[in-house]
């Protein structure tokens, strides 16, 4: 509105011009503000009609007391008498270019703003749209069943980030996963709401995590339709007491904090990421746990986090931190870890992490 306010009142300055300079400045000034006030509150109050049938009255009665002003104030006669053609003509001229180059640059500019207004709100609405398809793709998590506990976090690094996790219970064991989507987007979103429904579906089914990453990479490989994306992923099967199932397809190690020797170790695995050939083949393996045991599956935007020296957190931190604080609950576990990580350095990419603590039964 100060923009469009500023650029019409240029407009009584032009006038002023062609009128040969007639009339005092300090009313030139007063129509200026009165021109750049109008058009300006018109504009803002023009999807209300009602307000319209009040300010139109208003304004034309405005206009009718200024011209009985006008007429009764001393004229500079100067420059209209005999002998100043030349110099009438170029103020004529140079007042109607005025008007001519402001309304035009003027029309220009509004279409400018209306064109990336127009943009924006598309802009806009794709980035909220993938923020609700982030949280429900990553939503905190927490579950528990007799023998394990759960509690996983996601932070993306943007409205759409491409980390996701989940806990799956079928009702015979407790499974988890953290995965790592290459790309950000709504094309990346996409894709990790398929590999989420696909990872759910064949984690409901029995059977051991080397069919179930082998499957998934199939799955993943065709829908993909050529593109580059790929997922790392990190999954977890907690069946047996005691026993726990273990799977990586290029993520990085899980942490096994083991309660009785309070030490960390690391099971890790390499395999390739999901979605990048199709026949692939995947191994598990299993780990065994006892009471007070905490596995940590994480995705590389945690440990990767750099300080101003480049010094970048890494696992030993992350392990130190889990071995201090094993006496706590989980949700204030992954806080202290975040908030950890957090002071060492900026957030540059997508940071999951997904705790599993063994229980008695």
């Amino acid at each position: 509105m100060l923009a469009v306010c500023l650029t019409f009142s240029s407009i009584a300055f032009a006038v002023d011009l062609i009128g040969g300079l007639r009339w005092p400045f300090w009313w030139v000034l007063a129509q200026a503000a009165f021109w750049g006030i109008y058009i300006a509150s018109t504009l803002a109050i023009s999807r209300n009609r009602k307000a319209l049938f009040v300010v139109v009255p208003v304004v034309f009665l405005l206009i009718f007391v200024g011209g009985r002003i006008q007429s009764g104030l001393p004229s500079n006669k100067t420059l209209l008498g005999p002998g100043f053609e030349d110099i009438r003509w170029r103020l004529t001229m140079d007042g109607q270019l005025s008007i001519a180059l402001a309304m035009a640059g003027f029309v220009i500019f509004l279409g400018f703003v209306v064109t990336q207004g127009l943009r924006h709100v598309r802009v806009r609405t794709e980035l909220e749209l993938a923020e609700k398809l982030q949280q429900t793709l990553a939503p905190l998590l927490a579950a528990r069943n007799a023998g394990y506990e759960i509690h996983g976090r996601s932070i993306p690094s943007s409205q759409m980030g491409g980390d996701l996790l989940d806990a799956v219970d079928d009702g015979e064991a407790m499974a988890c996963y953290v995965g790592d989507v290459a790309g950000h987007g709504i094309q990346a979103g996409v894709f990790m709401a398929m590999v989420k429904s696909a990872a759910r579906t064949a984690l409901l089914r029995p059977g051991s995590l080397e069919g179930l990453l082998a499957d998934l990479n199939r799955v993943l490989f065709d829908v993909k339709a050529g593109s580059a994306t790929y997922v790392t992923f990190a999954c977890v099967r907690c069946r047996d007491a005691g026993r726990v199932e273990y799977s990586l397809a290029g993520n990085g190690p899980i942490l096994h904090y083991h309660a009785r020797s309070k030490t960390t170790s690391k099971l890790a695995m390499e395999q390739f990421p999901l979605g990048l050939f199709a026949n692939a083949t995947f191994q598990s393996g299993v780990a065994e746990v006892e009471s007070g045991d905490i596995l940590a599956l994480l995705t590389d935007g945690l440990p990767e986090v750099e300080d101003t020296s480049d010094d970048q957190f890494g696992l030993e931190r992350i392990g130190e931190i889990v071995a201090r604080n094993t006496d706590r609950p989980l949700a204030e576990l992954t806080e202290k870890l975040f908030a950890a990580v957090r002071r060492h350095g900026q957030q540059t990419d997508d940071e999951t992490l997904v705790l599993v603590r063994a229980v008695a039964s």
